[in-house]
């Protein structure tokens, strides 16, 4: 995964193919050429059978080696610490706002998870190939241990309750078709499977992963109510919380991890993708989860909305940077 990869042309011209997929999603979601329901089918199509067909597919096909799982590894890692850390230095602000429960968890909940899944396996898939979507999955995994607990604990925070519901998704098809696809991996079975049937059916079925995702972002921001001169006042909350999620915290993360770069922890390649992932707009999830919880799923998908908006402008900045400094 070269670093000459990252050219902030390339990003730039993928994350309009991306948005030109989404805004067919859009669309089709505004006119009502789509039924109401597709976004909720779409989505769960995804989660439920091409997602975890991707991974599978990328876990038989990549040449991944010991020193990849091992910088695999250090991205859970580095995904389950920040986020945490992201969490308490947020805490002040959200109490200084004075905002409702309901929304202030949301601000905070939205500040940590960013789409690391519907947005940038898409995009790690178009600049840095298979083993870009495994890289972005291991810091996936970190992302869902909090996301499904802490996320969910947040979201049902002002009613008391939450994070035991949140727990039984940590397990999930993506999980298990990880695990399943490293042991086919260590125990070189994957090597027999390469180019057989059921290996091209899967691979099939995972290609559609990038577009349906895309079109379902689309369609989630046409359901978001967004009126431009509809609440002001909150508006501009979620505005500060996109640009703390898109660039305050992506660069001073970056600016730890380069430090971890230069004394031999960790290698560039690792840098380079928890940083990508850390800049990623505001995960579609959180307003599933916030509707469910009876949170201010209103201000989440503006949230999701807005954040992903300014992502056009924000990624290539945050992509311009790494190659700057590394």
């Amino acid at each position: 995964m070269p670093i000459e990869n990252l050219d902030t042309g390339t990003i730039l011209t993928q994350i309009l193919i991306l948005f030109l997929l989404a805004a067919i999603g859009y669309v089709s979601g505004k006119t009502g050429y789509l039924p109401e329901k597709t976004g909720l089918v779409t989505s769960k199509l995804v989660i439920r059978i091409t997602m975890p067909a991707l991974i599978l597919s990328k876990m038989l096909s990549a040449d991944f080696s010991a020193d990849n799982y091992f910088d695999g590894l250090k991205l859970m890692g580095i995904a389950f610490g920040f986020l945490l850390l992201i969490y308490i230095f947020t805490l002040p602000f959200t109490k200084m706002m004075k905002l409702p429960d309901k929304s202030r968890h949301i601000y905070s909940m939205q500040t940590l998870f960013g789409n690391v899944i519907f947005f940038a396996f898409p995009l790690f898939q178009a600049l840095f190939g298979d083993i870009g979507v495994i890289y972005a999955l291991f810091f996936n995994i970190g992302n869902d241990l909090l996301l499904w607990t802490l996320g969910v604990y947040l979201a049902g925070r002002h009613k008391g309750g939450g994070i035991k519901n949140g727990l039984k998704h940590i397990f999930n098809a993506n999980m298990i078709m990880f695990i399943l696809g490293t042991v086919l991996e260590l125990t070189k079975v994957s090597d027999k499977l390469k180019g057989g049937i059921l290996y091209q059916t899967v691979d099939m079925i995972g290609k559609a992963t990038s577009p349906l995702s895309m079109i379902f972002i689309g369609l989630v921001l046409a359901g978001a109510k967004t009126g431009f001169f509809k609440n002001i006042g909150k508006k501009f909350i979620v505005i500060m919380m996109s640009v703390q999620k898109l660039l305050i915290a992506p660069i001073l993360i970056g600016a730890i991890l380069l430090f971890a770069v230069k004394q031999g922890w960790i290698s560039d390649v690792v840098m380079m993708v928890a940083v990508m992932q850390f800049a990623m707009p505001v995960g579609t999830l959180t307003v599933s989860i916030a509707a469910e919880y009876d949170s201010d799923y209103e201000m989440a998908a503006e949230g999701v909305f807005i954040s992903t908006l300014l992502s056009i402008f924000t990624l290539p900045l945050i992509a311009y940077l790494i190659k700057l400094v590394l």
